[in-house]
């Protein structure tokens, strides 16, 4: 089966939100197994579905997707399950509001 390696933006939201001016990111790369490139967005899309925590403050984090940034098939083999494995993550944090598509632009994510 095909591997790829796929990297995403992911946008937290803190309810309720006591520092409403601080916004954070994460831009991942996952590596994902699909049995063709045709189904790659639909298994990125349901593994990165709303994720819901609560907070040290009792309040509730959501991360949720924002966009799907850039696929690349990989060429190498795994003995092991690496199905959504994480190779690569940053947390993106700003003191001001800012949207995911200003993200992309401002770090040139989708490049």
């Amino acid at each position: 089966m095909p591997i790829y390696s796929v990297k995403v933006l992911l946008e937290s939201t803190v309810t309720p939100n006591t520092y409403p001016s601080e916004l954070l990111f994460e831009e991942t790369i996952r590596l994902v197994e699909v049995t063709d490139h045709d189904e790659l967005e639909s298994k990125v899309r349901e593994y990165f579905v709303d994720d819901t925590y609560e907070n040290a403050e009792g309040g509730q984090v959501t991360w949720s997707l924002v966009r799907i940034l850039d696929t690349f098939e990989v060429m190498d083999e795994f003995k092991e399950d690496i199905h959504f494995k994480e190779v690569y993550s940053r947390y993106l944090h700003f003191d001001e509001p800012i949207t995911g598509n200003e993200v992309i632009k401002l770090y040139s994510l989708d490049k």
